[in-house]
């Protein structure tokens, strides 16, 4: 792992993003309202999900810590690299991405970057049981611009630019797991 990040706080992190989504889910439930991932949609959950990461990570390790800048890139910044911690460009850092899909994984801009991805299972499967949230892959790699493609607008389009990760860079961050259910490879 990059900038002196370790499995253990990476395990750390994903603890405490347990606590903190079963504790949420407990207030919910309790409160009368539907569980945490039926009240948004598959995106936003992701999104929730990788900004909890972020957070948890910084909070359990003292070599990162979390990039504050609304949009900004990377998520994840090292300690001692910038003067700020709103960072709108930087170079140097780990960029975050949890989702539900076992893979074309995407971005916005195809950038040079450590990637940090977290899989996960959620709610009604495709038997028919119901699990909580269970990340069963978490990948790590160095990407280039090479590892991304990109597919901008087009014409009048208002569909958002995507950049997503290469048969190159899919290869990359399976080539190196921090986690794996075995059934999940």
């Amino acid at each position: 792992l990059p900038y002196g990040l370790t499995v253990a706080e990476i395990a750390a992190a994903v603890s405490e993003t347990y606590r903190l989504f079963n504790g949420l889910n407990g207030f919910l439930t309790g409160s009368g309202f539907r569980p945490f991932e039926e009240l948004l949609l598959g995106n936003s959950l992701s999104g929730v999900l990788s900004e909890f990461l972020v957070k948890n990570i910084a909070r359990c390790s003292d070599k990162v810590l979390a990039n504050v800048k609304v949009g900004g890139h990377p998520d994840l910044l090292p300690v001692g690299i910038y003067s700020s911690d709103q960072v709108l460009k930087g170079h140097e850092g780990i960029e975050v991405k949890s989702s539900i899909q076992r893979g074309g994984w995407q971005g916005h801009n195809p950038e040079d970057c450590w990637l940090l991805i977290f899989r996960y299972i959620i709610g009604k499967q495709k038997d028919g049981t119901i699990v909580p949230l269970t990340f069963v892959e978490i990948l790590c790699a160095q990407l280039t611009k090479a590892d991304w493609s990109y597919s901008g607008r087009k014409g009048e389009s208002r569909r958002t630019p995507t950049a997503s990760i290469t048969t190159h860079g899919m290869v990359k961050l399976r080539s190196n797991p921090i986690y794996r259910l075995p059934e999940f490879t």
